[in-house]
């Protein structure tokens, strides 16, 4: 945290609210029939292999007809997207998925680059969220946007994975950025670094890693960021029953 200081971009108040809030910013609206698009990188990409947080969206609204679309892929970043040629643009994708909600996971890969990248990265980001607030992909209006915090890397069990405390110094400087960035740009913001955070450090107590690799999320791992993702984006506790079900 004392790396946070130096930035004079990165403001106290910003810091506070994310050590004591999952969430920033007004709750996400999910209205029925809406197409909700997941864009960004590893994080993103890899719910789309279980289903957890789909399925607690799916409990809670019911009647919704929601659709859901991941458009992430590992190594994805606010400006920077590497597709095979003639696969066309993030705007044709998000006009084939007919977004009306868009979930942007960034920060992991941009993190990299440490506090010289931060600058770059909020610019990147309030550019990136202008720009598709005056889309209209679904033909019913502008998108709905969030952020999402990447979530820490891990201490894994096995010690012959890397020690992860350099980069999560950078991967909290980066989620300072984006509350301050959501904050002024009037979206949704979640923070998934402190509850990262504590569910490593409950799964350590119990002999246990929730990262294939100290920084990509199990399934157990994704499963336990879910219901911290649901409150974050809808400002209320995920439904208690079991989704696995709708899950499966």
């Amino acid at each position: 945290m004392r790396a946070a200081l130096r930035l004079p971009a990165v403001t106290a108040a910003v810091l506070l609210a994310l050590s004591a809030s999952r969430g920033l910013g007004a709750p996400l609206e999910l209205r029925p029939e809406d197409h909700v698009v997941l864009v960004g990188g590893a994080l993103a990409d890899r719910m789309q292999h279980t289903g957890y947080f789909e399925a607690l969206v799916h409990a809670q609204f019911p009647d919704h007809k929601l659709v859901f679309r991941n458009l992430a892929a590992a190594g994805d970043e606010v400006a920077v997207r590497h597709r095979s040629e003639n696969f066309g643009s993030p705007d044709d994708w998000l006009k084939r998925t007919k977004a009306d909600v868009i979930l942007g996971f960034f920060g992991a890969n941009e993190a990299a680059k440490g506090p010289a990248g931060i600058e770059g990265f909020k610019k990147d980001l309030v550019a990136w969220i202008r720009h598709v607030r005056e889309g209209n992909y679904s033909g019913k209006g502008a998108p709905r946007v969030a952020l999402v915090a990447p979530v820490l890397q891990e201490r894994h069990r096995d010690p012959n994975f890397a020690d992860p405390a350099p980069m999560n110094a950078n991967i909290r400087l980066y989620a300072a950025a984006m509350a301050e960035v959501a904050q002024a740009e009037g979206v949704t913001f979640v923070d998934l670094v402190a509850e990262s955070e504590r569910a490593y450090a409950a799964a350590a107590a119990a002999g246990r890693s929730l990262t294939i690799n100290g920084h990509l999320l199990s399934p157990e791992g994704d499963q336990e960021m879910a219901p911290a993702l649901f409150l974050g984006l809808l400002g209320k506790p995920a439904p208690p029953d079991n989704v696995e079900k709708l899950r499966l």
